[in-house]
């Protein structure tokens, strides 16, 4: 038994899935949430060191899957993963893709869209989700977690807050409670904040968080739809992954207004992490039979979020992995 570890670099949170390499079940899982702003890398790193050591992951199988520059998406293969000394790395969207694939869910489908909505923004993929292929990619801030928590924030502070409660310790607190009861507004009806209120925390109701966001929700979908419409392929599905995916009215609203099958998968904020596992097991299973010449050349500064600083071993190095899965094995959760 080999267990492999996957590890996604996101600006709120950072999480890890550990799989057993023989049959891709979960092992483990952990998500660090709430880290100091721009500290999501050292958060993705300290998380990939203490679940290897707890997991006892060799080095060379975990894979990182970071956050990259859309524009440098068409230059190779999502599938495309970087060997370095200390870290494999591959592009978030090559891991979402695996863990679609393993899933199924893309089954059949020539050309998807991958709509990742995330805390610090959006980002859009037109793929080929057999080859890796990207045909185009864009992104845009206008909408994401942040966004929609600052909308909130600047609601509730209007209409409960008091000015002489508020303080600056008081606003990061209520930030992160915002975020809180988002998430739990994808299932429940109404979630309690607490804050710098005259009359203690309050609940809010998820109808009241869905006027506050919806004009930003159909600017999304509008700028969602201007994308794929103006895409060099024809898309035939899209898919939408992310933290924010979990939102009721962004998933009504695009599945409403796009005329297009819209796929959100049960865990839209965790796949990223599940699939640079898939990644890592591909890497073990086909170490021993894959030959030396077939590598691919990533240039490490196409990561964005990764700094020289940081990443110092990445420089000059070369990638070795098939720019395609062209047979991608099913897994299964624990």
């Amino acid at each position: 038994m080999r267990t492999v570890l996957g590890v996604s670099v996101g600006s709120a949170t950072a999480r890890a899935t550990a799989l057993d390499s023989a049959d891709d079940s979960v092992r483990s899982a952990n998500v660090v949430r709430s880290f100091e702003a721009k500290g999501h890398v050292a958060a993705a790193l300290e998380l990939l060191e203490s679940m290897a050591t707890v997991q006892q992951v060799d080095r060379e199988d975990a894979v990182l899957a970071v956050p990259d520059d859309p524009a440098s998406r068409t230059r190779n293969s999502a599938y495309s993963v970087h060997r370095s000394d200390r870290y494999n790395i591959v592009s978030e969207l090559g891991a979402q893709l695996r863990y679609l694939r393993g899933s199924g869910q893309l089954d059949g489908l020539r050309t998807v869209a991958v709509c990742d909505v995330g805390a610090s923004g959006t980002t859009v993929s037109v793929v080929d989700p057999a080859s890796g292929r990207v045909y185009c990619a864009e992104r845009t801030s206008a909408f994401g977690g942040t966004v929609c928590d600052e909308a909130v924030r600047d609601y509730l502070l209007a209409t409960y807050g008091a000015d002489e409660l508020i303080t600056s310790s008081g606003i990061d607190s209520l930030m992160v409670a915002i975020a809180y009861a988002r998430e739990q507004l994808s299932s429940l009806r109404v979630a309690e904040v607490p804050g710098p209120f005259v009359a203690g925390p309050i609940r809010l109701w998820r109808s009241s968080f869905d006027e506050i966001v919806e004009r930003a929700v159909y600017s999304i979908e509008d700028w969602t739809a201007s994308v794929i419409v103006e895409s060099p392929r024809a898309v035939n599905a899209l898919v939408m992954v992310g933290g924010c995916a979990h939102l009721p009215l962004l998933r009504r609203v695009f599945r409403r207004d796009l005329r297009l099958p819209v796929f959100v998968p049960s865990a839209p904020g965790s796949l990223t992490a599940h699939g640079a596992a898939l990644l890592a097991a591909d890497e073990v299973r086909q170490r021993t039979r894959r030959p030396l010449a077939a590598v691919t050349t990533i240039r490490a500064q196409e990561f964005t979020t990764i700094t020289a600083q940081e990443f110092t071993t990445i420089t000059a190095q070369e990638a070795f992995g098939s720019t395609a899965y062209p047979v991608m094995p099913r897994h299964r959760s624990a």
